[in-house]
């Protein structure tokens, strides 16, 4: 069985500076629609004979893209701090587990914050095949 090297204390402070990230990491995916927007607004249309036109009716094809390119990237930019929360609880309760000295606990807790299932144990796998 490998030796773990975790100092608790440590995993605790590095998880509380995260809290402060995904705090901030909220306020970023709320300005990325907004920037977006403004990026959209700000690139204007094409009139007649090439000159650019600032926040046309309608938009132009910049706008377009920007819209399409932000609905395409909301729901991966929204994951972003579920996912590295998550990994924060699963760093938290691997190190809760390990404390009170229960191996088996933490490494389940880390697998499934990794989002690693278990080995199927009926097909004769063991743990050493990990």
């Amino acid at each position: 069985m490998p030796k773990w090297d975790v100092t608790p204390a440590g995993v605790g402070l590095v998880a509380s500076q995260m809290g402060e990230v995904l705090g901030a990491m909220s306020k970023i995916v709320t300005a990325y629609g907004e920037d977006m927007g403004g990026a959209a607004m700000a690139s204007g249309t094409v009139a007649e004979g090439g000159a650019s036109v600032k926040g046309g009716a309608g938009g132009g094809l910049v706008a377009a893209a920007l819209a399409e390119f932000a609905q395409g990237t909301a729901a991966e930019v929204q994951f972003i701090p579920a996912r590295a929360a998550k990994s924060v609880d699963g760093a938290l309760l691997a190190t809760a587990a390990y404390e009170a000295g229960d191996m088996e606990m933490a490494t389940r807790a880390q697998r499934h914050a990794a989002g690693v299932d278990e080995p199927d144990m009926a097909h004769g796998w063991t743990r050493g095949d990990l």
